[in-house]
């Protein structure tokens, strides 16, 4: 009984733990602050929902190669990562920030609880008919 329970608590661990989270397109938006002189305007990107330190980000950029950063922090035109790749934001096409699912998160749970009571039931179920074939072939 102490094994299946063990067993049954790293199945809801592992459940719980994978396919809770997805990738959530970003909007990026470029902005200009018009100064009094034309050839000093100030262009910077807005990126709504704005980003954070320590949010994970998928990106493609114009050039055709993408990955997966951590951010550090950004600026009003790039966007730093925690292991210093700096990334202007001009070259992107486009930006996606990593966030918890609650929908995945309650299915994972759900089936976690349901494998946890179908393998309790089978462990209990088994060893009453191992102490019902002792006692039968006991007497």
């Amino acid at each position: 009984m102490k094994h299946t329970l063990l067993l049954s608590s790293v199945i809801v661990a592992i459940l719980s733990v994978s396919g809770c989270s997805s990738y959530k397109s970003l909007e990026l938006s470029q902005q200009q602050v018009h100064t009094f002189s034309a050839s000093s305007d100030y262009t910077y990107y807005k990126i709504d929902p704005p980003l954070y330190g320590g949010d994970v980000v998928q990106y493609s950029l114009r050039n055709g190669s993408s990955g997966t950063l951590t951010v550090k922090r950004t600026t009003p035109q790039t966007l730093i990562s925690d292991d210093g790749l700096v990334i202007n934001l001009s070259d992107l096409v486009s930006l996606k920030r990593k966030e918890i699912s609650k929908g995945k998160t309650a299915a994972a749970v759900g089936t976690g609880v349901v494998t946890t009571v179908v393998v309790v039931t089978a462990v209990v179920g088994l060893a009453f008919g191992a102490g019902m074939v002792a006692m039968l072939s006991a007497s």
